[in-house]
């Protein structure tokens, strides 16, 4: 019994919500939208409904709005660069989780979580979030976006022995300015991740070369062996490849994006 608890612990939660996601999903599912917040109630919560101290001060930095980013002195990182600075980042730290912050290393990752920085690769595959997140008020509707980024294009969906993506987030109080700008996932990412967790080939059908700009967030709830590592080593039961980012960090909320083409 204490076996079988310890193996389900060591389970991603996004795993365990599985089968609870919806098993169908229309166009409109797999796409950004113009979407109107003004009647949302998670609008003006920061928070959204984070119960721990560390998602109270996560939240906050995932929920940032839209900035104006004329006039700001903007790094542009390939996805070896991004990860050579987070690396450095970490190392500064010192620890795995929030939680184990002290205030003085708390106060250095809010100066590293306030930097805008541009990062350039390969969308190999995106999918608006699943299980609902405390994040957004726990919605069904309203999501984040996922995009798995990758230093060299590939055919085909993740397997095992590909490289594992550097990860980008697009937020509901972003989505409706990254929409406006013309910019559509179903012509920029080679897949999406599907309801039951397959992947299925885009309208584009090719990985676009993209410049995401945004803030760095320190996803600490993503930073076990299981979520962070260099090469895709395994798949689950219900379809999820691990390890499947290159460090709990990202580019998140993502601000800004740029088609740079498939050449």
């Amino acid at each position: 019994m204490l076996r079988v608890i310890v193996l389900l612990l060591a389970l991603p939660i996004a795993e365990l919500w599985a089968q609870s996601y919806p098993q169908t999903a229309t166009p409109e599912d797999l796409e950004l939208k113009d979407l109107d917040l003004t009647t949302w109630d998670c609008r003006d919560k920061s928070e959204g409904l984070a119960k721990t101290q560390d998602g109270k001060e996560r939240n906050p930095q995932k929920n940032r709005p839209p900035v104006d980013l004329a006039g700001i002195n903007i790094p542009s990182l390939d996805i070896a660069g991004f990860l050579a600075k987070v690396v450095a980042y970490d190392q500064k730290i010192g620890a795995k989780h929030r939680r184990d912050l002290a205030a003085e290393q708390k106060e250095q990752l809010i100066t590293f979580e306030k930097e805008i920085v541009s990062v350039t690769g390969w969308l190999i595959m995106a999918y608006p979030s699943w299980p609902p997140e405390t994040t957004n008020c726990k919605s069904d509707k309203i999501r984040d976006w996922h995009l798995e980024m990758t230093s060299e294009p590939v055919d085909h969906a993740p397997q095992i022995g590909d490289p594992t993506a550097a990860v980008a987030e697009i937020t509901p109080r972003t989505e409706r300015t990254i929409y406006r700008s013309n910019i559509r996932i179903q012509n920029l990412a080679a897949f999406v991740r599907l309801p039951d967790n397959k992947t299925q080939a885009t309208t584009g059908g090719k990985a676009h070369k993209i410049r995401v700009t945004g803030y760095l967030l320190w996803d600490d709830e993503h930073n076990g062996t299981y979520d962070v590592g260099t090469k895709v080593e395994r798949f689950t039961a219900n379809g999820y490849h691990n390890p499947w980012r290159l460090s709990a960090w990202e580019i998140h909320p993502v601000l800004k994006i740029e088609d740079l083409g498939t050449k």
